[in-house]
């Protein structure tokens, strides 16, 4: 998917998203490279573009009311042929093929992007990117070596860390969850494959992946429209394994683009969630563990209130800025937290230094998150330890100052008053000019609540 860890504060402020997301079924919107597009609406008017790119890189833009054309619906059919196929099948059985030769005759073109038997193959030219050998190792964690793909706007090539996988796979084992639902985390699910604790699924984006794993193990997916690109055979594959966790627990951990949009990104859980429940005649929704920055949080728990976050910083390989104790990384460690519908007490840190158990939130933060007494709760978001503002009657950073004239608690450098609030939309109304404390709606909502209870009083 769109690469991930290009982070920037500010993709999410409303400022840069003034075009909303109209959620939707995808099943009959037009089609792009990356599967079904997703319906915009801007001030300009609604209208249909890629669900992956974030870039003018997929040209398919087609307004809404043109979609009611004969013509350009004609037109958008190309698209089904124009989306490639992979034969999972026959890459399985390569594979098998290339594992019984010796490391020093197995062989990966990154050019080609093709695994093979050295000894039967010469199409693979010196100027192409091959490696070799491969050690059985390699083949069973082709995320650890595979070359990162080189479209910045389309893929996301960062993995977490060993210490990562191994907290998340630490966090299954105490919610007693056996089956993994993996979207977009490769190394999570080569973890649990190596492991007999565990039972996992793939689904991501990059096909390479389809060339190192079985074809029950792999679905070709994008997650910003819940899209199998192989169909009804990977429909089958996916409600298959759901059947499987029936009686050993089952959690989805997923790791998307962090400037993708929140709101495809909560459809597609509930559109899981629902054919989970279809298929296995379950009531409870499914368990989640997303890995998203710490500044989404307002956006994902407006959209999912039963999700939280939790305080773990989440690292990635040869990623500089995501890392903790590293000259290049960011002061205040990584920006990538867990959101999660598991209990936050079952995410055991008690083996990090970086973290402390908090006696009266009952469950491990960072070791700079102080418990506020007024909030009651560890206030810190961003690795830093807030201060409680008793005018807001809220923690901030601890960088904010009190502003009396914009009556709010600012970022001390470069203040001017009025601007943030002008610039920023209401996460309730959406509306410019106020913040979602002081929201007309939402007042209005709670002076109507108290008129109900004196009624009923």
């Amino acid at each position: 998917m769109g690469k991930k860890r290009k982070l920037e504060t500010n993709t999410f402020t409303h400022k840069q998203t003034s075009v909303e997301v109209i959620i939707k079924d995808v099943n009959a919107h037009p089609l792009c490279l990356h599967g079904p597009t997703l319906l915009f609406s801007s001030e300009k008017g609604r209208y249909y573009a890629c669900a992956c790119c974030r870039n003018k890189e997929c040209t398919v833009h087609i307004e809404e009311k043109d979609w009611e054309k004969e013509g350009v619906r004609k037109r958008n059919e190309k698209y089904y042929n124009l989306i490639p196929k992979i034969d999972k099948d026959a890459s399985w059985r390569n594979f098998n093929e290339v594992k019984s030769r010796h490391a020093s005759d197995r062989a990966y073109c990154n050019t080609c992007q093709e695994l093979y038997i050295v000894s039967q193959s010469r199409k693979h030219t010196k100027d192409h990117r091959v490696i070799t050998p491969l050690i059985d190792e390699q083949l069973a964690q082709p995320s650890s070596w595979l070359p990162t793909l080189e479209n910045d706007s389309v893929e996301a090539q960062y993995m977490f860390t060993k210490k990562s996988v191994g907290t998340i796979l630490g966090i299954l084992r105490n919610n007693n969850v056996k089956n993994i639902l993996c979207i977009g985390t490769p190394s999570v699910h080569e973890a649990a494959q190596m492991s007999s604790e565990f039972n996992s699924i793939l689904l991501d984006y990059d096909t390479r992946h389809h060339l190192f794993h079985a074809p029950y193990k792999y679905i070709w997916y994008n997650m910003f429209n819940n899209y199998m690109f192989n169909g009804n055979n990977d429909e089958k594959v996916l409600k298959k394994f759901f059947n499987s966790s029936k009686n050993g627990g089952i959690c989805v951990v997923m790791d998307p683009p962090f400037g993708g949009r929140v709101e495809p990104l909560v459809h597609t859980l509930r559109e899981l969630t629902a054919i989970y429940k279809e298929t296995c005649k379950k009531e409870d929704s499914l368990p989640i563990l997303w890995a998203f920055p710490y500044f989404a949080e307002p956006y994902i728990r407006n959209m999912m209130p039963e999700i939280k976050m939790h305080d773990y910083q989440i690292e990635y390989e040869k990623h500089k800025k995501f890392q903790s104790k590293t000259k290049s990384g960011r002061k205040f460690g990584s920006p990538v937290r867990f959101f999660t519908n598991l209990p936050l007490a079952t995410i055991d840190l008690s083996n990090d230094s970086n973290y402390k158990f908090c006696d009266k939130c009952k469950y491990w933060v960072a070791a700079t998150n102080n418990h506020c007494n007024k909030c009651k709760e560890c206030t810190s978001k961003n690795g830093m330890t807030y201060k409680h503002c008793n005018t807001c009657k809220r923690c901030v950073k601890p960088t904010f100052f009190h502003c009396t004239e914009c009556n709010r608690c600012c970022q001390q450098k470069d203040h001017i008053c009025g601007i943030a609030v002008e610039s920023q939309s209401c996460y309730n109304c959406h509306e410019k000019g106020h913040k979602q404390s002081a929201c007309p709606r939402q007042q209005e909502g709670a002076s109507a609540n108290k008129k109900k209870k004196r009624v009923h009083a």
